[in-house]
């Protein structure tokens, strides 16, 4: 007889998105548990993608200071507050942010080492 258990991986992370902010679930912030800051980007099929970076790496001058944003790290959520990035996510998108969150499915790629924000949905 054959049996599939069911595994934690298979919740399904949830980034919400304000007008200020980007607040990623329990789920959605495991990757980020070590990271310092991020990037946030688009891919070509118009998701936002969000990229960890160490301590480390933030340090060795490597990146664009003007690329890489701040996170708050609870036991809960992760939080990337930028009213900036939120405009330009907001026009990019075409989706009008404000008190009430927009919920998007998240997904966690371990070889690109990014989490994809499924907007394009």
């Amino acid at each position: 007889m054959a049996i599939e258990w069911f595994g934690s991986n298979d919740k399904i992370g949830t980034a919400s998105f304000y007008s200020g902010n980007i607040t990623l679930n329990t789920i959605a912030s495991v990757p980020f548990e070590f990271a310092q800051r991020v990037q946030v980007g688009l891919d070509d099929k118009k998701n936002v993608v969000i990229k960890p970076i160490s301590k480390e790496k933030t340090q060795n001058g490597e990146l664009d200071e003007h690329t890489i944003y701040r996170i708050s790290i609870t036991k809960t959520y992760v939080r990337i507050s930028s009213v900036n990035l939120m405009k330009k996510i907001s026009k990019a998108l075409n989706i009008v942010l404000d008190k009430r969150p927009v919920k998007y499915d998240t997904t966690w790629d371990e070889i690109e080492n990014i989490l994809t924000v499924h907007t394009s949905k």
